[in-house]
């Protein structure tokens, strides 16, 4: 999965550390930052969703999860699956 975020203040790159971080800790067990990287105001993750949870839905309760539990640090522009090249 991609997560895009903006720090509420701050650059990209400063605050790069901490938004890997915050979203690690958001994760928890449901899976990790893989890589992260700053792209003028934005960051992107890319995340790694954990097989041993099991839900068909679990992309979308994410997509809810993510956004709710980062909003005082970051503005989160959007979370997606990863595309498949």
């Amino acid at each position: 999965m991609k997560v895009v975020m903006k720090h509420v203040s701050g650059t990209a790159k400063a605050n790069l550390e901490r938004a890997k971080e915050e979203l690690t800790r958001v994760l928890g067990f449901w899976g990790d930052v893989v890589s992260a990287k700053a792209n003028g105001q934005r960051i992107t993750l890319e995340i790694t969703i954990n097989p041993k949870w099991e839900s068909d839905d679990r992309v979308s309760y994410l997509k809810e999860w993510i956004p709710a539990k980062v909003k005082s640090v970051f503005d989160v522009i959007s979370v997606s699956e990863k595309e498949h090249a």
